[in-house]
């Protein structure tokens, strides 16, 4: 890994992006996100994703003219089709519509089929807690996962997040495999061993090396509980959005297939339940949590995303695989 100042990792995915027929807006918010999940130390979602959008651009199922159209809308729901367009451009416009409707009713929710990748989750529960608004997010992937008793690739890796507008902030992002299918292409890129029990080979075989990983299969965390939950996304963010479940879904991962996921966001106004003390309280039991004595080795208790979020806010350089930088500026037109 080399150290690259995060300004100058914009500009090249900005360039990236532009000479691949997406600029404007669209490339700086598609960089935004990425390198705020490299900021973040999640870099099986950061650059690394890049050269991945740039096939799906060159393979046409990115269109960087579609048309990001409302096709429903009833009370506090809007059902979005993102015109195939990059994924943090739609889930943008989706947050933006969840919080109006939130605004509006006390609670938005916001369906969205026909779009592309979206980076990671947490970043758009952050734009809907800094709104002062409760956030949701979920959405469903390409098969990589058995369901808990199995050993085929039916469900996908599945992430949610769960964002809260507290002093101090929670901003929950997880995903419901015991590793994300993006972090098993990291150890793969960068020449490492996975951890023992997370991932089959094609036979259904435990493995630790991540190219069978990638042939196989990754496992839900927790066994039948990532299991369980991975189902339950699978039709909120993938039957109840108009998009495709279990093995319809494509193009998450291996962007040279159109992508058919799904995602769902949720803005929930913490007024609109009616208890005053809604902040007061919460922040009174955060400190409960966090000022419980840690175990020996461990250097305190933090809440969900309170550590990469303080990354990302004062990163002022990213951390990038030599060869992959290398890529990234053949890909801009750098070299």
């Amino acid at each position: 890994m080399i150290e690259i100042n995060r300004q100058e990792a914009f500009e090249i995915a900005v360039d990236a992006l532009a000479e691949h027929g997406i600029s404007g807006s669209a490339a700086e918010q598609t960089s935004e996100v990425l390198l705020s999940a490299d900021a973040r130390g999640k870099h099986s979602h950061g650059l690394l994703r890049l050269p991945r959008i740039i096939r799906g651009i060159t393979q046409g199922n990115v269109d960087p003219e579609g048309t990001i159209e409302v096709v429903s809308q009833q009370g506090g729901t809007v059902a979005i089709d993102g015109g195939a367009r990059l994924g943090p451009v739609v889930a943008s416009v989706a947050t933006d519509k969840a919080i109006a409707r939130a605004e509006k009713c006390g609670i938005g929710a916001v369906g969205v089929h026909n779009s592309n990748h979206l980076g990671i989750l947490g970043y758009y529960t952050e734009q809907i807690l800094q709104n002062g608004f409760i956030g949701i997010g979920m959405t469903n992937t390409e098969p990589a996962m058995p369901p808990h008793g199995g050993d085929d690739p039916i469900l996908g890796t599945n992430p949610i997040a769960v964002g809260l507008p507290t002093d101090p902030v929670f901003n929950l992002d997880m995903s419901t495999a015991s590793i994300a299918r993006g972090t098993v292409l990291q150890y793969r890129e960068t020449d490492r061993d996975l951890p023992s029990g997370v991932a089959l080979d094609a036979n259904g075989r435990p493995t630790t090396d991540p190219s069978a990983a990638l042939d196989g299969t990754v496992l839900p965390f927790g066994g039948y509980r990532g299991s369980g939950l991975a189902i339950a996304i699978e039709v909120l963010a993938g039957g109840l959005v108009g998009a495709e479940m279990g093995t319809d879904v494509t193009g998450t991962f291996h962007t040279e297939d159109p992508c058919t996921k799904g995602d769902l966001f949720l803005a929930i106004d913490p007024g609109a339940f009616g208890v005053a003390d809604f902040d007061s309280r919460v922040s009174a039991f955060f400190d409960e949590v966090t000022t419980d004595e840690s175990t020996p080795g461990n250097d305190g208790v933090r809440l969900p995303g309170q550590r990469s979020g303080q990354r990302d806010r004062s990163a002022s350089t990213v951390q990038v695989e030599a060869d992959l930088w290398n890529e990234l500026r053949a890909l801009a037109g750098a070299d």
